[in-house]
């Protein structure tokens, strides 16, 4: 097996794990932050199962938390997912197209691209002067994940792609 092979299968095998997590405390009444943190996560490293195969050099996967909206963008092509869709492709791009600003938030989490900002796992500094913890934050996010279509729509195709990945991307 190629080294990037190998990458790719490791990438796939934490995302599956994190994505688990994910779902096992969707189930608990923890603080947001915690079920983001793994919703980030699982995805981050989706996306980088993916883009391994690609062009990306590996220093520059290993070295960024950006992959799961070049991850939608790229699906977004993929024809086995048309087929498994049942779309055209003009639908199945337009479909993954009001995907990408939720895909985006859930990139945002990662602490490097929050920007001092809102994220799930270290406290920030507000402009008014607060300093907040991601475990009192109410994370907005997580009612558009559950409570609009796109949401509810990311959040199935991200266990679909999961549960899916080999035979849709390999």
């Amino acid at each position: 097996m190629s080294d990037w092979r190998n990458w790719q299968t490791a990438f796939l095998k934490q995302a599956r794990s994190d994505w688990e997590a994910y779902q096992k405390t969707s189930e608990l009444e923890w603080p947001y932050c915690h079920r983001l943190h793994y919703l980030q996560m699982a995805t981050e490293k989706l996306g980088k199962a993916l883009l391994i195969a690609g062009d990306t050099q590996l220093e520059n996967l290993k070295g960024s938390h950006a992959a799961f909206v070049k991850f939608i963008q790229i699906v977004s092509y993929n024809r086995k997912l048309q087929k498994a869709f049942r779309m055209r492709k003009s639908q199945q791009r337009g479909h993954f197209k009001t995907l990408l600003p939720l895909a985006y938030e859930i990139e945002l989490l990662a602490p490097a691209l929050a920007q001092h900002g809102p994220n799930p796992e270290y406290p920030w500094k507000e402009a008014s002067g607060n300093i907040l913890a991601p475990a009192d934050y109410p994370f907005p996010l997580v009612k558009r994940l559950r409570q609009t279509p796109q949401g509810t729509k990311l959040l199935k195709h991200v266990e679909f792609f999961v549960k899916n990945f080999e035979e849709l991307f390999i």
